[in-house]
């Protein structure tokens, strides 16, 4: 936690600022006036010498400029853009150790437009990410990023995998609905930090503006099933062979169904995912088909491509039945159609928002299935995958395999089987 706070304070004490951030035992030599010093001149006069103190000139083009500090072990690189011939914007990342910790981006006359400071755990995860003030005096917003799990006395439900970028676990509305160990530990798993707090966030953009994908997803599931109890898992994208240890956790639980609203198109970041779903055919995985406009028999998307029969695929249709706008499709690959247009969700700040996409689809089909699990426990996959085959139309085969739902909030036949 020390040297996060050791850039805003270098950065600031010059200019008497540093009284917001808490004091550092060390000070990075020639940090607290890069900024000022070298924004003045790139906004000025179009170019930027190598004259700050400490720091050497490690490349530069037309648009980015990439100094470093090797006695500190820092870095900063400069992203500039001309809107026009009066206003030049910037965007500073500054790294410590290679690792990003202050993003700030600015508007004419240096003026900062976003600051966000990265604070790590003394692991070197990241633990906050940080909102400052334009003047950079405060912190106005600061986001935990693997909090710690609210306590909670476990209840009981139909347990249900979701493999995703983890769950929002603080929001009420959420943490009731997840399958607990012990009351302030959840049953599922973090395969990216490796810990018990599969708290929603994703860095595939930008380590400072992560995505939240996994509580939107949820909020849906346990609209239309409340009796759900979820196991949170957040996948690793540094190791995705990791997908095996989720499926032996779910087996292990003696979980039928999990939801994988995700893909990509690198089969190789499938192949253990596969060979342990092959191994494990008594869990049911239903996985989106993803928005690519795609047909996915001839332009594969996986996991949708894969030949696994123990897995259906879901894409997003509208009210009518129709393949929505963008959806993907496939007569041999992709199993369902469910309406996930515009639905209503409750988003990782517990704000009421809409989404759309197969993505939203999943949790539909999942809800219907948890729902017919509730009169039906001992259900087989099989006959799970039966029932839903009874409860679709076909419509428009050549675009999907099985037809379309167009009630999934209807119980109809779940009591006859």
């Amino acid at each position: 936690m020390k040297t996060i706070v050791l850039i805003v304070f270098n950065f600031l004490v010059s200019t008497g600022l540093a009284s917001a951030v808490s004091p550092s035992s060390k000070i990075i030599s020639n940090y607290k006036n890069f900024f000022l010093e070298t924004c003045n001149t790139i906004t000025e006069k179009e170019f930027i010498p190598n004259i700050v103190i400490g720091w050497n000139l490690k490349s530069k083009d037309n648009t980015r400029i990439h100094f470093i500090d090797s006695a500190n072990k820092q870095e900063v690189q400069i992203v500039t853009n001309t809107r026009n011939k009066n206003q030049k914007n910037l965007k500073y990342t500054f790294y410590k150790d290679s690792k990003p910790e202050l993003f700030l981006a600015t508007r004419g006359l240096c003026i900062v437009n976003v600051a966000r400071l990265i604070k790590r755990d003394s692991n070197g995860s990241i633990e906050s990410i940080s909102t400052l003030s334009a003047d950079l005096l405060s912190e106005k917003l600061t986001e935990a990023l693997n909090p710690e799990v609210p306590y909670l006395e476990p209840t009981t439900g139909i347990r249900v995998a979701l493999i995703d970028t983890g769950i929002n676990y603080l929001l009420p509305e959420i943490t009731k609905n997840l399958a607990r160990e012990k009351p302030s530990v959840l049953l599922g798993f973090d395969f990216e930090d490796g810990d018990k707090r599969p708290f929603d966030v994703d860095f595939v953009g930008s380590p400072f503006f992560p995505r939240h994908h996994g509580t939107s997803v949820a909020s849906i599931l346990i609209r239309e099933a409340p009796n759900v109890q979820i196991v949170p898992y957040r996948f690793s994208r540094k190791n995705p062979c990791l997908f095996a240890k989720i499926i032996e956790d779910i087996a292990r639980l003696d979980i039928k169904v999990a939801l994988m609203p995700m893909g990509s198109q690198n089969i190789k970041t499938w192949q253990c995912f596969y060979d342990t779903a092959m191994k494990n055919k008594d869990i049911l995985f239903i996985v989106s088909a993803g928005n690519q406009n795609k047909n996915i028999d001839t332009n594969q998307i996986y996991p949708a491509s894969l030949p696994l029969e123990n897995m259906l695929v879901i894409s997003s249709g509208t009210i009518f039945g129709d393949l929505a706008k963008g959806s993907n499709f496939g007569s041999e690959n992709v199993d369902l159609i469910v309406n996930a247009e515009q639905i209503s969700v409750t988003d990782h700040r517990g704000v009421k928002s809409v989404a759309s996409g197969s993505s939203y689809a999943v949790p539909r089909i999942g809800a219907m299935v948890v729902r017919f699990l509730a009169v039906n426990p001992e259900a087989s996959i099989d006959k799970i995958k039966d029932v839903l085959k009874k409860r679709a139309i076909q419509y428009k085969k050549s675009s999907v395999k099985i037809g379309w739902i167009p009630d999934p909030l209807d119980d109809y036949l779940f009591k006859e089987n």
